[in-house]
């Protein structure tokens, strides 16, 4: 036996030891021979937990099962009087207990949710501790703390369940060095998500906890969650002997998750083709958790395919069938990428249509709303809709244009001046959005060889043969490809462009100042 797990005669208490972590916890230091002593509120997972532990037990020890609430001060007292009466000692206390909700600083009811949070993850830690100095200083024991990578990052909506556990790595410390001349050592554990039943008490379905896990595992570096055993296996080493130079720290059981790089959430609007796909694929490919968006199906789930074989860590596109000249698809649109994802850090307005039409069209006020819904509307939508999620994470807007804004066109007014009004759109936006760390640009393609002239209705062979004839018109000798456009972006959408707002950036082949037709 591992001279760092023998507990044999230790008496060690696990707060919230009914099920996941703790009761993991409690097994494992049955195991190897201690004592234990498990409280929760559920008497029945408690009871299968003492199975678990007695049938690992080298000698069969049953532990002693405390119905107790911790956030309440006499079942506190009780639990530990009874551990004192039943065993004349206590070794290792390990305050486990703990319980988390969202709540934004405007819920109404914040005073109770402030006290029902506190005094379970902070209050009982401290009246246990309390409670337990005289006997761990007999026993020159240790007291390990559980608490979470939330007290070292903070979270938009989280910041009671983030303070308590900020305030109890604190404690910890602070508890370290008062008790230290006592002989007994504090520590704390710092774990990120493990796959337990934690999010469920906090309201998700069953399923909707495991796809959070299974996004999770992409973006971990070690690849996966944490289990329970990752985090009983850190508490007994803290506990052993082995451990007997190590008071105050935070032991960061996090699969690499807190020092390794956000993953960006980028959102690109209609990108089942052409330029937006591109846009998508170059963004998994360097890392990105991209959100994809069309009215076709078909072309999505080709997309995705694409980026899922490029990204480094497999991360699959979340899908989103919508039609962005719809209100409603909009706010479906950001709703489903906060609900996946919680954030966003990029949004490419890059969803648009073309139309030639005259003056005199009798359908113009038809052809105008469809166009302008699409091109402008959708944009300004969108942009309203993720201002408070960009602001949050200090993204950037990145709108694609056109050269048609900058160079009018005969018959071509509709398109022109949606552009034109969304290139003015950007700078207006990246002066209001500024003083909030959002940036906002422009991007103003020429032409670029995509599906576009077929949908406004070309033949493939005249669609060719346009971009053969337009290219060598261009200075560079071509027309563009979907990669130009989508470079630039990537660029503007950098740390390495973060001073740069409210620009036009023109990707034309040199056309413009051609003066090309």
């Amino acid at each position: 036996m591992s001279t760092s797990k023998n507990f044999a005669d230790k008496v060690v208490l696990i707060t919230g030891s009914s099920g996941g972590i703790g009761a993991v916890t409690a097994v494992e230091f049955a195991r190897y021979g201690a004592q234990v002593v498990i409280t929760g509120r559920n008497a029945d997972n408690l009871s299968e937990v003492a199975k678990q532990c007695a049938a690992v037990s080298p000698k069969g020890l049953k532990p002693l099962e405390v119905l107790a609430d911790v956030s309440k001060d006499v079942d506190c007292k009780r639990l530990i009087d009874s551990t004192i009466s039943a065993f004349k000692r206590l070794d290792i206390l390990v305050n486990n207990a703990g319980k988390g909700v969202f709540s934004p600083i405007i819920d109404k009811d914040i005073l109770n949710k402030y006290r029902d949070l506190m005094d379970t993850n902070l209050r009982s830690v401290v009246y246990l501790t309390h409670l337990s100095v005289e006997h761990l200083e007999k026993t020159k024991g240790n007291i390990i703390n559980i608490s979470s990578v939330a007290g070292l990052k903070p979270s938009a909506g989280g910041f009671l369940y983030c303070m308590s556990k900020c305030a109890l790595d604190m404690f910890t410390q602070c508890l370290a060095l008062e008790l230290g001349p006592k002989g007994i050592r504090v520590n704390v554990i710092n774990p990120a998500a493990v796959r337990t039943n934690f999010l469920q008490v906090m309201g998700l379905t069953k399923e909707k906890a495991e796809e959070l896990y299974v996004q999770m595992d992409g973006k971990y570096p070690v690849g996966r969650v944490g289990e329970s055993i990752d985090i009983a296996n850190a508490i007994l080493f803290l506990a052993s002997d082995e451990a007997s130079f190590v008071t105050g720290i935070q032991f960061v059981s996090d699969g690499g998750a807190l020092n390794a790089p956000m993953i960006k959430i980028v959102l690109i609007t209609g990108s089942g083709g052409g330029i937006g796909a591109r846009i998508a694929v170059e963004f998994a490919r360097y890392g990105a958790q991209v959100v994809i968006n069309d009215r076709n199906d078909d072309n999505l789930s080709e997309v995705v395919k694409q980026c899922a074989a490029v990204s480094p860590k497999g991360l699959k596109p979340l899908e989103v069938l919508a039609d962005v000249s719809k209100d409603v698809d909009c706010k479906r649109l950001i709703d489903s990428t906060i609900s996946a994802f919680k954030r966003l850090d990029i949004l490419v307005n890059n969803a648009g249509r073309g139309m030639r039409c005259p003056i005199t069209d009798t359908a113009i006020l038809d052809k105008y709303r469809e166009v302008m819904d699409t091109n402008l509307r959708s944009v300004i939508y969108l942009t309203h809709l993720s201002v408070e999620h960009l602001e949050k994470s200090k993204g950037n807007i990145i709108n694609i244009s056109s050269i048609v804004a900058l160079k009018p066109m005969s018959t071509a007014f509709l398109y022109c001046i949606s552009k034109c009004a969304l290139d003015m759109f950007t700078k207006c936006l990246a002066l209001e959005l500024g003083p909030k760390g959002i940036r906002v640009n422009v991007i103003n393609p020429g032409a670029v060889r995509t599906n576009f002239l077929q949908v406004v209705g070309l033949t493939k062979e005249q669609s060719e043969a346009r971009y053969k004839e337009r290219g060598a018109k261009y200075p560079v000798g071509r027309v563009g490809e979907s990669i130009d456009i989508a470079n630039a972006i990537l660029f503007l959408a950098s740390d390495e462009a973060s001073f740069v707002t409210g620009i036009n950036f023109v990707s034309d082949g040199g056309a413009l100042n051609a003066n090309t037709s």
